[in-house]
């Protein structure tokens, strides 16, 4: 079995298809791998000549013109990723803005409904009845923009932030 993942790991080449390449029957090449079993020598020759080719291009470098293509692609990625995290932070800094306004804004609307509904002036039943209601909404968007929720955002830019900075290093890298 280990001779299977040596092999099969070291050249990438499907059991079928390599028996294919090999010209010799899947089973064959199975049991070889197995250790049960030795390939015809036409078919060793042919190994040898391929695991040539893999411990030679270990020792090459890399080809030049696919290696720029490659490093092209992932300067392409890096920078298409740092365009959509600004866009995230923007967002995300945009919500914790918005959060906090409303927040601060729900609160001097429970301030003054608490404020008014302890001076007792209201002369209308509809004042009385209306304070409490603006009270009650108010502390809803208390709620829904919470220090809890605002604390959720800023962390959300903060990683953002962060995984802009180590986007930005990998691409200086390259």
């Amino acid at each position: 079995m280990k001779k299977e993942e040596n092999v099969g790991t070291l050249l990438g080449i499907p059991q079928e298809e390599m028996a294919i390449l090999l010209q010799v029957t899947r089973g064959q090449w199975s049991m070889f791998l197995s250790g049960k079993r030795s390939l015809p020598t036409a078919a060793v020759l042919k190994l040898t000549e391929m695991l040539t080719i893999v411990k030679e291009a270990e020792t090459q470098e890399p080809h030049a013109a696919a290696l720029k293509e490659e490093e092209a692609q992932i300067n392409k990625y890096l920078e298409e990723e740092i365009i959509i995290n600004q866009h995230k932070q923007r967002l995300a800094a945009d919500q914790l803005e918005k959060c906090k306004k409303r927040y601060q804004s729900a609160q001097n609307a429970v301030r003054i409904a608490d404020a008014l509904i302890a001076k007792k002036q209201q002369t209308h039943t509809w004042q009385e009845e209306l304070l409490p209601l603006i009270k009650s909404n108010a502390q809803d968007v208390l709620k829904k923009n919470s220090l809890l929720v605002q604390e959720q955002y800023t962390l959300k830019l903060l990683v953002l932030q962060q995984e802009e900075v180590v986007l930005r290093e990998r691409l200086l890298r390259k």
